[in-house]
């Protein structure tokens, strides 16, 4: 994953362990969810990739962003969307700022 993760209490970003060192809170959930969220991008770009699945890469990238939004989730949202024929909505989404919390 390569968006900054942090701890919800205490915001000090994550350091690869399921407790945070700076407070103490289990940050176990929040890393399956994003875990999970990081499998489903990457299963977009391999639908992406294959060129006859766009449906499929679509609702995967839209699960990846409900779970955990990132700069990069919201780009590869906006190509599903191109590759599934919205391409206004792609568009529109490109021109978006970033999620703010990244």
């Amino acid at each position: 994953m390569s968006e900054v993760i942090r701890c919800p209490t205490c915001r000090t970003p994550w350091r690869g362990v399921t407790i945070c060192p700076r407070c103490g809170s289990d940050l176990s959930a929040i890393m399956r969810v994003a875990a999970k969220a990081w499998e489903l991008r990457e299963a977009a770009r391999a639908a992406l990739c294959v060129g006859d699945r766009p449906a499929q890469a679509l609702a995967m990238a839209r699960a990846a962003r409900r779970l955990h939004a990132t700069r990069h989730g919201q780009r590869l949202l906006a190509l599903a969307l191109v590759a599934a024929g919205q391409i206004a909505d792609g568009h529109e989404l490109m021109d978006q700022p970033p999620t703010p919390h990244e």
